[in-house]
């Protein structure tokens, strides 16, 4: 009887209904105290119950004498009830799909609102790699190389298949890549595109910043691998600016590395 309950309470019955129901159910035509007695719920609230069910179909009454009984109607009542509410979501569903590109125009307006997410570890940087492999387009990155080498998670599992994702995808990029190294033969191979390298005296910087469409992801490493993914349109067009900037005045390389 307990499984009995809990499955009408997933078609939307409440704990007391559902109760309520089964006892009228297995008594067949009864007077509310018989009800209430079997269901071990008090004769005020199964008066309640009974009209709730009754409400949607579940539950009916008559007079006899001078008796009232109450009586649930056949299961078959039930499929009845799951097939209308079925049909109301269909209808909910396509009253939301119209009116769903006012409310996402809404959410982020002309890209006012930044869409921001957090990630952490590894587990965080393969979910940002499995977004940054689907989006189309070219990509800016700067990268302090020496601090991803000197990271032994980044170094291994899935960075050359990520690699191997963007050179299948001929996916062209800039990369300004800070580093005591100036040899272009270490630089890793991701397709088609160019290096250019910055001194890290110069530019302290120990976190990797990427745009690519209208996101931003940044990377930090130092005390742990954290990664944050910012969807902004003008957040990305400002990032583009500076590194636009400091493009021009580093020295590059030709694409292909170690």
């Amino acid at each position: 009887m307990d499984e009995l309950k809990k499955e009408l309470q997933h078609l939307g019955l409440s704990d007391k209904e559902a109760k309520v129901y089964l006892a009228a159910l297995e008594l067949g035509p009864s007077p509310v105290q018989d009800i209430s007695h079997k269901a071990h719920v008090n004769r005020a609230t199964t008066y309640v119950m009974i009209e709730s069910l009754a409400s949607r179909g579940l539950m009916s009454t008559f007079q006899k004498g001078k008796k009232r009984f109450y009586v649930s109607e056949s299961p078959d009542r039930l499929l009845s009830i799951i097939q209308i509410q079925q049909k109301e979501l269909a209808e909910k569903e396509s009253e939301l799909q119209g009116v769903m590109p006012l409310l996402t125009s809404l959410y982020n307006a002309e890209g006012a609102k930044p869409q921001i997410r957090y990630l952490e570890g590894m587990e965080g940087v393969k979910t940002v790699r499995a977004i940054f492999e689907k989006l189309p387009g070219d990509f800016i990155e700067i990268a302090p190389l020496d601090d991803v080498h000197e990271t032994k998670e980044l170094m291994g599992e899935g960075r050359e298949e990520h690699h191997a994702v963007l050179r299948q995808k001929g996916a062209k990029y800039r990369v300004l890549a800070i580093t005591k190294n100036t040899d272009p033969m270490c630089l890793p191979d991701m397709g088609e595109g160019e290096w250019r390298m910055l001194p890290p005296e110069k530019f302290p910087i120990h976190g990797s910043i990427v745009v690519r469409r209208d996101y931003v992801f940044l990377f930090s490493y130092r005390s742990s691998i954290l990664s944050v993914v910012i969807r902004s349109q003008e957040i990305a067009d400002a990032i583009r600016a500076l590194f636009a900037l400091a493009w021009d005045g580093a020295k590059g390389y030709p694409s292909k590395g170690c």
